[in-house]
């Protein structure tokens, strides 16, 4: 039986602006570099552990356990993957916190490291981040800030070896902004919302094309890190609802304040989201408590969120493999130039759709596309900001399974014409969808990356034929679950399946 809210509307309606950053166009371009591609990233599952010289042991890994479905409980062994200590506090009027982080990182290149970097994304998106200390294996060593204070550089002074850990402390205070800024409006406390996208000290990929630190092009989303593992205390006024990435292990509460502690990991970075107005929704689905989060008010559409989050975790586990945690949350919050955005276990959707108004019309496609990105991002991840079809065509092609899967041929052929809308926006130029997301200009990410990419998915799944392609979508994700992969990864696995050269097809539609 079809939900009431999806009878209430006519197929001309469906989500015609469903990808996570639909309304980011126009913006102006910033620099970046092309990557080239690279062999799959994934860490080696080993059950060790490292001891600090100062006494502090890293083998704590049972806390992640929770957060993990029973298929995925021995990815919390990934031994190479850095772990993060963090601890903040957030002040009383949510205009600034205070914190500090002890993070195991492990060199996992070919080549000794003379430098560590950390992007400090406040810095771009319209807060500030000050730092207060940095030490290497207990010394303390002279920082730079790069790229426009976008990043910290912090060396080696004996390098790092192949294989060699380090534990690198940073302590940090944070400036939030009281309104949007940045690329999407993701951070700062704006409309009574704490909206904490990226607020410590994050160690980017580095691969062979080096560490990629620096400014961020405007149309893409902005983090391109390993899988880590995240211990993360939090004190806050005790009236914050908080919602996060992983589980809450722990909570504490005196004096008006609360102490609360997450764990997450293996994850690509850690979201932090809060209001003392949130009202929550829950249900569960197999091992997976599923959560919503919205102002009072806007329960109806929190609902509606609820329903759509839980239809779409069991369609796209059905399909690719099982989702791997044991907590999902949306949660209601806002932002400017985007329906949604997607982090590891949680996803926030713009407030705006939270309403009787035109935009709720996309509530279901926006959610459904940004329970995709746990498969493609956050479980796999690529390079967004070189790369970004790897993870936005592919989802926005997954999204159409949802319909299909759940309301039918009719349903997903209304979804899909909203492939093409967006093309039209460039009226269906053969512009490349592979493109870094800086080199498109006005309406082309959004008609090329959101419309142009899933026809091409498309595309290919009909010259594989459908059964080969369902196949090769499962494999090609469970083969490469927590690493990251580049263009020719993507290519290789599906020429391995067809049994054929697809050089045509990807000059056609992929590579400029």
């Amino acid at each position: 039986m079809k939900p009431k809210f999806w009878i209430q509307w006519t197929l001309a309606a469906v989500i015609l602006l469903a990808g996570c950053n639909s309304l980011a166009e126009g913006q102006p371009t910033a620099t970046a570099s092309l990557r080239g591609t690279e062999p799959v990233r994934q860490p080696s599952l080993t059950a060790t552990a490292t001891t600090m010289a100062d006494g502090l042991e890293w083998k704590g890994r049972t806390i992640y356990q929770k957060g993990l479905v029973k298929s995925q409980k021995a990815a919390s062994q990934l031994d190479k993957a850095s772990m993060y200590h963090i601890e903040i506090k957030i002040a009383g009027d949510y205009a600034s916190l205070s914190g500090r982080e002890r993070v195991r990182y492990t060199n996992q290149e070919s080549a000794t490291l003379s430098e560590i970097y950390f992007q400090l994304f406040p810095n771009l998106q319209g807060g500030a981040t000050r730092i207060t200390s940095v030490k290497v294996n207990g010394s303390s060593v002279e920082t730079s800030l790069e790229y426009g204070q976008a990043a910290l550089r912090v060396p080696f002074q004996k390098g790092l070896s192949p294989g060699e850990a380090a534990v690198i402390d940073v302590e940090f205070e944070v400036s939030l902004p009281g309104e949007s800024g940045g690329n999407y409006g993701l951070f700062g406390y704006i409309d009574g919302i704490l909206v904490l996208d990226g607020f410590y000290p994050a160690i980017p990929v580095h691969d062979a094309s080096g560490w990629h630190a620096g400014p961020l092009p405007p149309n893409a989303d902005t983090t391109f890190q390993d899988v880590s593992f995240y211990r993360v205390i939090v004190t806050a006024p005790e009236q914050l609802t908080l919602a996060s990435s992983g589980v809450a292990v722990e909570t504490l509460k005196a004096g008006g304040m609360q102490t609360a502690t997450f764990a997450a990991g293996p994850a690509r970075d850690f979201y932090l989201a809060g209001s003392e107005q949130y009202v929550k929704t829950s249900a569960r689905l197999g091992e997976t408590t599923v959560n919503s989060y919205a102002l009072p008010g806007m329960e109806k559409y929190a609902k509606v969120a609820l329903d759509v989050a839980v239809a779409a975790l069991k369609g796209f586990s059905r399909r690719l493999g099982e989702y791997a945690y044991t907590e999902f949350d949306v949660v209601s919050t806002p932002m400017q130039g985007a329906l949604g955005i997607e982090y590891p276990g949680i996803v926030g959707i713009n407030k705006s759709m939270y309403s009787a108004d035109e935009l709720s019309r996309n509530l279901e496609g926006t959610v459904a596309h940004e329970v995709g990105h746990q498969w493609f991002y956050a479980m796999l991840g690529n390079d967004q900001m070189n790369s970004p079809w790897l993870d936005e065509s592919l989802t926005q092609y997954l999204t159409g399974t949802y319909f299909l899967d759940r309301y039918g041929q009719e349903a997903f052929a209304g979804y899909r014409q909203s492939w093409f809308s967006r093309w039209e926006r460039v009226e269906r130029k053969a512009i490349p969808i592979g493109l870094p997301a800086e080199q498109y200009e006005g309406a082309a990410y959004g008609g090329i990356v959101y419309g142009r990419g899933p026809v091409f998915v498309e595309t290919l799944a009909e010259k594989m034929g459908q059964q080969v392609f369902d196949e090769f979508f499962r494999d090609y994700f469970s083969a490469n679950r927590w690493g990251i992969v580049y263009p020719a990864d993507f290519e290789a696995a599906a020429e391995r399946y067809c049994g054929c050269s697809l050089d045509g097809l990807l000059a056609e539609w992929v590579y400029p």
